[in-house]
């Protein structure tokens, strides 16, 4: 009995990982470019109040939660308030999910984690897509045509290039 409760548990992993999306094609089981009503509609789903604000210049980005910037941003944030998010293995905090308010769709992954992470965070991107384009003291970039990826002391952002241009980012 014990060895087919194991195997039961190996076979579920096995489809569990394979149905995890490629990071270039999105996060998790959510596809970039897909209804974000679709996906993140449900009881454990939530709007967050802040929106991501990106300085292009020194290419920093955040969470702002003043009304007025909230309103002239191009993103709204949903998460799922059960989810107990992971990046290749590594515990996160909470997982926000991007919809671009013109669209509808979804863009953007911004995945909070604490500084002990980016270390790991950092091989593990680098592993998925490459070498870095660009390193700094505090973020760790990677400049793709199809997508966007920065990994600083506070969020791991995992931008689709395709869906829009929330961040300003060309």
């Amino acid at each position: 009995m014990k060895h087919i409760a194991l195997a039961c548990l190996f076979v579920f992993l096995t489809v569990a990982n394979a149905l995890a999306l490629d990071p270039h094609e999105g996060f998790g089981k959510y596809k970039f470019g897909d209804s974000c009503q679709e996906l993140f509609s449900g009881p454990s789903f939530a709007i967050e109040q802040a929106r991501p604000v990106w300085d292009e210049k020194v290419r920093v980005f955040g969470l702002e939660y003043d009304p007025q910037i909230q309103a002239k941003s191009p993103i709204i944030l949903h998460y799922d308030k059960d989810e107990k998010p992971s990046f290749e293995g590594i515990p996160l905090g909470r997982v926000f999910y991007g919809c671009d308010k013109n669209t509808g769709r979804f863009s953007l992954v911004i995945l909070s984690h604490d500084l002990l992470a980016v270390p790991q965070l950092v091989e593990k991107a680098t592993a998925i897509f490459g070498e870095p384009t660009q390193r700094t003291m505090v973020q760790t970039i990677w400049a793709l045509p199809d997508i966007y990826v920065q990994v600083d002391q506070v969020f791991m952002i995992i931008y689709d290039r395709r869906a829009g241009h929330p961040a300003g980012d060309s």
